[in-house]
């Protein structure tokens, strides 16, 4: 027993020296110029316009710094105050305001949330029954990710809250993650509600304001008044890069909607760092701030998100708003942001006292090669070629991608035709989760439009067409044909979208 206790103090000691031995070269480093030149050079390479990067430690800002431009049409410089959109580094912002409240007495981790917004409802009974805060801020809720309700839609918060009852769950109650997106508009709603006002105000007044974060907003529309802003880029299959507009997605603001800059996202995670205290003030309560870093729902190995975005992970679960990612021997606490041109990435290293933040003002595999070479030069550990290693995975989803293409081509059947005239399959379709579509003709082809999309309809075979719902890429829309004859409804993405009316004889 003696000789155990001898050698767990050994190892005690060892693990203590070597965080102590790693802290210290993170407080010692000085010297950026080598992360100055990787940032040039890669943005360069990976061709991103603009992009910006702060890194604290302790309570600190030890670099803080602008690269490129805000617009590639303008040419302006992108400085420390040039507001992104974070995307989901949001979600991050909705579990501390869920923190506060629960600190307050006036919300619970595991309260019901029909406690907090009576007419919530879940498809599954199990899960409308029982689920919890926990549950929606966990991505547990066994209901995969329905974007479409919010991404060019017309909805409300209050209305895609309703609407979530009909969303049916393809995994078990707790029993799988799954990203959600929808889930956290569900949360932020309910800080709203609990606080009698919205979540917006709630964000503003309780964390931007105490933190100074003078910058920072909640809506696409607020950025683009503010004077030093990004404008979001596309790459296009050529590899050219262009200007695309904003997307304003705050109907789904608890999700992703808030937009910051380096230097506002500094005090953000100064005030993580520093156990919920800023500038000498407890905001959210030092146990709710392990409670949001602790992990919560284990992610399994294997899939898209694990592969792009933790691929050297060993154990990977989520908190409450927070990756929990094992990497290299450390514990990162962080999360990804991404939304039309945008990407961002927060960046929490505790064993370190040090946290960074990357904003890029263009959606492609960039914002990963930047953030993990910041990790391993902040580690002192042996660099990987990150810029190597995401090219070979961007190839190979790009080949993933050509092979389904080619496999839908092999499987087409040459020379068929629709089963009835084009204008018959016009008309009104509805989903009861995501609402009506229209079916029109317009010279002589079919056009879809749902929401804010307007695509064309390509012939492919028989009764399916292929269209572009904006998602990822080309989709293969099918009508299916009833026993009269009639275009009774169509599938696209997987959803399922019946006519509302059976067109008239005049018609057919």
């Amino acid at each position: 027993m003696n000789r155990m206790l001898r050698r767990l103090n050994v190892a005690i000691a060892f693990a203590l020296i070597l965080s102590a031995s790693t802290a210290a070269r993170a407080q010692q480093k000085t010297d950026w110029s080598s992360l100055d030149h990787f940032i040039h050079s890669s943005m360069k390479s990976w061709k991103v316009p603009g992009a910006a990067v702060a890194i604290v430690h302790g309570q600190s800002v030890v670099y803080m710094k602008g690269f490129g431009v805000r617009d590639i049409r303008t040419g302006e410089a992108v400085t420390p105050d040039t507001l992104f959109d974070i995307g989901s580094c949001t979600k991050a912002f909705t579990s501390a305001a869920a923190a506060m409240l629960v600190d307050e007495g006036k919300m619970r981790w595991d309260g019901n949330v029909r406690d907090y917004i009576p007419f919530f409802h879940l498809y599954d009974p199990l899960a409308d029954q029982y689920v919890t805060i926990r549950d929606l801020l966990t991505h547990r809720t066994g209901v995969p990710g329905t974007d479409m309700l919010w991404s060019g839609a017309p909805y409300t918060r209050e209305e895609i809250v309703r609407r979530m009852k009909y969303a049916k769950p393809d995994a078990g109650f707790r029993a799988r993650f799954q990203y959600q997106n929808v889930m956290f508009v569900v949360a932020g709603y309910a800080v709203g509600r609990v606080s009698g006002g919205t979540w917006d105000q709630f964000v503003r007044r309780r964390i931007f304001d105490p933190l100074g974060m003078t910058e920072s907003d909640t809506s696409a529309i607020e950025a683009q008044r503010a004077p030093d802003f990004a404008t979001p880029h596309f790459q296009k299959p050529d590899g050219s890069v262009t200007a695309i507009p904003w997307r304003n997605i705050d109907d789904a603001g608890p999700a992703g909607s808030i937009n910051s800059s380096v230097r506002d996202m500094s005090k953000w995670i100064t005030f993580q760092l520093n156990d919920g205290v800023y500038n000498g003030k407890r905001l959210i309560s030092a146990k709710n701030i392990t409670e949001m870093h602790t992990p919560q729902m284990v992610i399994a190995p294997g899939g898209e998100l694990p592969q792009i975005f933790f691929p050297d992970s060993k154990l990977l679960s989520y908190g409450l708003g927070w990756f929990i990612e094992d990497y290299r021997g450390h514990e990162l606490i962080l999360h990804p942001g991404d939304i039309d041109g945008f990407s961002a990435m927060v960046v929490l290293i505790p064993d370190l006292d040090t946290g960074y933040v990357v904003l890029v003002n263009l959606g492609n595999m960039y914002r990963q090669v930047l953030s993990y070479h910041i990790a391993d030069e902040l580690l002192g550990v042996p660099e990987i070629d990150w810029n190597a290693r995401y090219r070979k995975l961007r190839a190979e989803l790009e080949t993933e991608r050509q092979k389904q293409i080619a496999s839908w081509e092999s499987k087409r059947k040459p020379g068929t035709h629709p089963t009835l005239p084009l204008f018959a399959y016009a008309g009104t379709y509805n989903n009861r989760l995501y609402g009506h579509a229209q079916i029109t003709v317009d010279a002589g082809k079919l056009v879809l439009h749902f929401h804010s999309f307007t695509a064309p309809l390509e012939h492919y075979q028989y009764d399916t067409f292929i269209t572009n719902l904006g998602l990822d890429g080309k989709n293969r829309l099918t009508f299916a044909v009833d026993a009269d004859g009639n275009a009774a409804q169509f599938t696209v993405a997987g959803i399922k979208f019946r006519r509302e009316e059976k067109p008239s004889s005049a018609t057919r």
